[in-house]
């Protein structure tokens, strides 16, 4: 495996250093991870499907928005205004597509995901819901 190399003591260090700084105030950021169940049922009343999530979990994350050079590179994968989120793996274990993150008042869907190689975090590309 390529962390091989990494005692149990040094991933300690490193996921507490990650903790460590999406939890300052002045990088990371506070946000509500709302994990999609299903697509529900039909509503006559209104026309829509009802979607249904799990519990709400506030959690602190890191966040920066994609950048032009990686939408123009991404062969359609992102598209302007999509956004990152790194999330610890240890405050959500696998993140979903159509899991919803809020952020404030924005409300955003997770497209894609991946995780990195010593499963410290996730890295969450979200779109705006609308």
């Amino acid at each position: 495996m390529a962390t091989d190399f990494l005692t149990a003591n040094e991933k300690t260090l490193f996921t507490n250093d990650f903790k460590d700084l999406i939890g300052d105030p002045s990088i990371g950021v506070s946000i509500t991870y709302r994990p999609f169940s299903s697509k529900g049922t039909f509503a006559p009343s209104t026309g829509k499907v009802v979607e249904t999530y799990g519990a709400d979990q506030t959690i602190n994350a890191f966040r920066a928005p994609i950048s032009e050079r990686e939408i123009e590179a991404s062969g359609g994968k992102y598209q302007a205004g999509d956004w990152r989120y790194m999330i610890r793996v240890a405050d959500v274990a696998t993140p979903k597509k159509d899991d919803r993150i809020v952020d404030s008042t924005i409300v955003r869907y997770v497209t894609l995901f991946s995780s990195d190689p010593l499963r410290i975090f996730h890295s969450v590309i979200v779109r705006n819901v609308g």
